[in-house]
Formats: C-alpha cells, structure tokens, sequence
C-alpha cells in the first residue's frame, strides 16, 4: 500500500527534476553576451601624414580647444551656446529618451512577474434574537496571495542580439551628440571670426576713404594752383565715390554676420550686439595632429559609424535566429488563501511549473525568413562600406587642414610683406605729388594697391585661423572614445 502510494510522488519527483534540468539547460543555451559587438578596422591606416606640421605645433587637442586663441569674448559666447543653443538643447532631450527607451528595453529582458493579493470580511447571519429560530451572527476573514511568472527562452540568441543592436544604437546617438557639440563649438568659433573679419574690412574702407579724401583735398589744392587737370580732380572724386560704395555691402555683411551669430547663441537677433576685439589680437595655435591610427579613437562620427556596424552585425543575428522558428516558454505560479470562520480554519496553496515548446511562426514562411537573414547580410556589408568610408574621409580631411594651416601662415606673412610695400609706395606718391615731381594716375595706383593689401591681410588672418579651426575639428575636437561596458 506505501510502496504504490509512493510511486505517484517519485514520478511526479522525477517530472519536476525532468522540467528542471530542460528549463536549465535552455537556459544555458541561450545566454548571449549583451556587449556591443566587436567591429574590426576595415580600412589599413598609413603610418605617417602626408602633409607635415607647422614649425610651433603643440602634440594634442584639448576639449575646451577654442582657449587655445587667446579670446575671453570667445570662451564666453561658446560657453553660452552650449547652454542656450535651441538645436543641443533638444538633441540633449532626444538623448534622455533614448536612453529611457533602452531602460525599457533592458527591463524586457528579464522574466514577466506578477503579483497579486486580496483581502476580505464577510458578514453573514444575524436575523435577530427577537425570533425563536434566529440564527446567530457569523464573521468570516479570507486572505489570498498568488505570484506567477513566465520567461521565453532565448535559444537562439535573437533576444541578446535585439538587446545589443539597441545598446549599439544608442551608444551611437550619444556620439552623434558629441559630434553635435564639437561642431556647434566651431560654428560659434567661425562665425565670431567671420565678424571680426568683416569689422576690420569694414574698418580698412573707412580708412583708405579717409586717404583717397585727403589726397581729394591734395589734389583740389593743385589744381586750384593750376597745377593739375580738371581730369585729374575728377578722376579722384571717382575714387572717393568707389570707396565710399564699397562700405554699403560689408557694413551689410558685418549686421548679417552679427545676427548669424546670435541666432547660434539661441538669442533674438535684433537684442544681440558683441563689441568683439580687433582680430589682430587673437592667436593662432598650431597643432601637431595623433598618429592615424589614433584618429579612430578620436572622432565621434568615426565611433557611429562603428556603432552602426555593431547594429548590422547584431540585427544579422536576429535574423539567422528566426530562421528556426522554435521557441520555448516557461512559466510558474504560486497562490496561497487562507480562510478564518468562527467555527473552521482552512489554509490552501497551490503551485505549479510548466514550460512549452512550440513553433513561433508557420513552416511556410521560411523564404521570407530567409529573405531577412540576405537583407541583413547586405545592410550589414552596406554598413561596412559607410564606416571604411568615413575613415578615408577623416584621413583625408586631417591632411587637407595641416596643408591649409601651413598655406595660409605662408599666405599671410606673404600678405604682410607686401602690405608694407603698398603702404610705403603711397607715402612716397604723396610725397612726391605735393613736390610736383609725381602724376596723378601713380598716385591713384598707389592707393589701390593699399586697399587691396589690407583687405586681402584680413582675409589672410581669417583663412588662417578658420584653417586652425578646420583642424580642430578634424582632429576630433579633444572628443576621446569611452570605454565601453
């Protein structure tokens, strides 16, 4: 009688033990790593530049790089984009949901929980004691509690996959806003370089029309002597008229690159006004670029494009997953309920385990599944492509800034020299028009050539420092790769 009564509870033993060591063992089987996958260099990286530094190049690039100009009225307007900016202002608030989308995606990882409790009192009886048969007043309490639980077992890595693929994704949208804040650094260094530009240009018209009425005034002198020709007084009323017209558009030039500015700073345009510093003032680093083979390191749109390679791989595997279109399903629940009578006591619980192995999708389906997997194959070499692409890219670019900044010092010194040389040779003609010994037509030569010397200096120290600039940026913009968890 004990022997067959014992026999249920060994083969209801041994079924648990079965479910037990199944539900492991798939388990174990499908654990994935949940780190982003690994994605190699596809490009091979020259040793050296083409292009070579400049002869003060400083190794390296610091994160708050626009210091290295020498500008307080600089530091203060990035400071304040970088606060202000509309566009980082809501590319910080995309990045808060992402990353709150990823806490969700995360939490869909573990088993379905669930719980649930209830409590009572019933009341029942009590049809008074004035009746000869009343019956008496009873109070029953029952109390019940379950828990239940479900968990579908990742046998083929496709739910890790899904999970990296998401972690690659947002990893890659905080690069992306990396990248975002080094560029809107430099669009605010540009910009502000672009005004003071066009400030001194402004300034150097204001200048050469000051020269060309004062040889105006030189000029009517002599001819009221009858030493020059009506011709002659006409033709330098010519040259003050061009002067005074080329002021309209770079005063134009000059509102316009205020505004463009300001609309950087997040502010309205008519309420902003930068007094600024002469752009002779700032300093022009010089910069000795990494190694090619630390620029990937470097970059933030180098590090997306990877991130986006990490995502092909990871959505390849989700698809070679699904070919098999097998799943299996655990689940367990428990409950407990007591009841408390006046006259009775009964406390019950129950519990129970089962798991289900089915097929998820029909059998039919396997072409489209398979068409998946060959389109995840090509999203994936596409992805290959971009990222080899954006490193030749970012190598290409870095040789062409340390071609421009060291032309553009040479174009400059270039520019200063003969600046002196235009400035000299309009002393002379002046000198000499008022000895008598010089025409008019050398002195009018005399003040073009200045004019053209000093516009083209300051365009000369704009092209350098945005060639500075340009290789600030190039360089990654003091931007440094995490490490990644």
């Amino acid at each position: 009688m004990n022997s067959q009564a014992s026999n249920p509870r060994r083969r209801r033993a041994a079924v648990f033990n079965l479910v037990t060591v199944a539900a492991t063992v798939a388990l174990l089987a499908g654990c994935r790593s949940y780190r982003m996958d690994r994605v190699d260099n596809p490009v091979k990286l020259p040793p050296a530049w083409d292009a070579g530094s400049t002869p003060q190049a400083a190794a390296g690039v610091a994160k708050d790089w626009w210091k290295g100009f020498g500008s307080p009225v600089l530091e203060k307007l990035i400071d304040d984009a970088q606060k202000n900016n509309p566009g980082i202002i809501g590319t910080e608030e995309r990045l808060k949901q992402a990353e709150r989308a990823l806490s969700g995606q995360h939490d869909s990882l573990f088993p379905e929980l669930s719980v649930s409790a209830s409590t009572g009192r019933t009341l029942s009886g009590g049809t008074g004691d004035a009746l000869p048969n009343g019956t008496p007043e009873t109070t029953r309490d029952s109390t019940s509690l379950s828990l239940s639980t479900s968990y579908t077992v990742d046998l083929w890595g496709a739910t890790a996959a899904r999970y990296r693929a998401n972690v690659a994704s947002f990893i890659g949208t905080k690069y992306d806003a990396d990248l975002a804040r080094i560029q809107l650094s430099a669009n605010v260094a540009r910009s502000y370089f672009n005004l003071l530009s066009i400030r001194s240009r402004v300034d150097i018209a204001r200048e050469n029309l000051d020269i060309a009425e004062q040889v105006q005034r030189i000029v009517q002198a002599r001819y009221d002597n009858g030493l020059l020709r009506q011709f002659d007084v006409t033709q330098q009323n010519i040259t003050v008229l061009q002067q005074r017209n080329s002021l309209i558009p770079l005063e134009n030039q000059m509102r316009q690159a205020e505004t463009a500015l300001g609309l950087l700073l997040g502010v309205t345009p008519q309420e902003f006004h930068l007094a600024g510093e002469p752009i002779e003032q700032l300093h022009v680093p010089e910069i000795a670029p990494w190694l090619p083979s630390d620029l990937l390191l470097r970059r933030p749109d180098m590090a997306s494009a990877e991130t986006d390679m990490s995502v092909a791989k990871a959505n390849l595997v989700v698809a070679r997953a699904n070919l098999i279109p097998v799943s299996l399903s655990l689940s367990a629940s428990g409950s407990t309920r007591t009841s408390d009578e006046l006259f009775s006591l009964t406390d019950s619980r129950n519990f129970s385990i089962s798991g289900a192995l089915r097929i998820a999708e029909g059998i039919f389906s396997y072409r489209t599944r398979k068409t998946n997997v060959l389109n995840a194959q090509s999203n994936e070499y596409v992805a290959l492509i971009n990222y080899a692409q954006t490193i030749r890219s970012a190598l290409k670019e870095v040789d062409d800034a340390l071609a421009a900044v060291a032309a553009a010092q040479r174009a400059e010194e270039s520019q200063q020299a003969t600046l002196a040389q235009s400035r000299r040779s309009l002393e002379l003609a002046e000198l000499e028009l008022r000895e008598g010994s010089a025409n008019r037509q050398e002195l009018y030569d005399a003040q073009r050539s200045l004019y053209s010397a000093q516009d083209s200096v300051a365009q000369a120290r704009l092209s350098r420092l945005t060639a500075a600039l340009t290789l600030f940026v190039a360089l990654g913009g003091g931007w440094t790769a995490p490490e990644i968890p």
